[in-house]
């Protein structure tokens, strides 16, 4: 199926980096509201917006970059969230 912002002459590395590009930018977004990293979930989802941006222009090494961060912010906002809810549940 052809992705409407990717030209037809964009290359198939080019449509996977935005594919992965927009489900972590899925997953900060979901990340950010469930685990309470609200910060570093939206700072994550900046990112994977840009990469998806930078695959779009067809600068993959640019778009690998920037989602690498993408998914660092969101993981780790998402442990933070995890273990700053857990603690305050238990020591209530």
């Amino acid at each position: 199926m052809q992705h409407p912002v990717l030209s037809p002459d964009a290359s198939a590395a080019a449509r996977e980096r935005y594919q992965q590009a927009q489900t972590w930018l899925l997953l900060s977004l979901v990340s950010s509201v469930l685990c309470v990293g609200l910060c570093l979930g939206l700072g994550g989802a900046v990112f994977c917006y840009l990469s998806m941006q930078a695959a779009t222009q067809g600068l993959l090494d640019d778009a690998d970059d920037k989602l690498r961060w993408g998914k660092i912010l969101t993981l780790v906002g998402s442990v933070i969230g995890i273990l700053s809810t857990t603690l305050s549940l238990i020591f209530r």
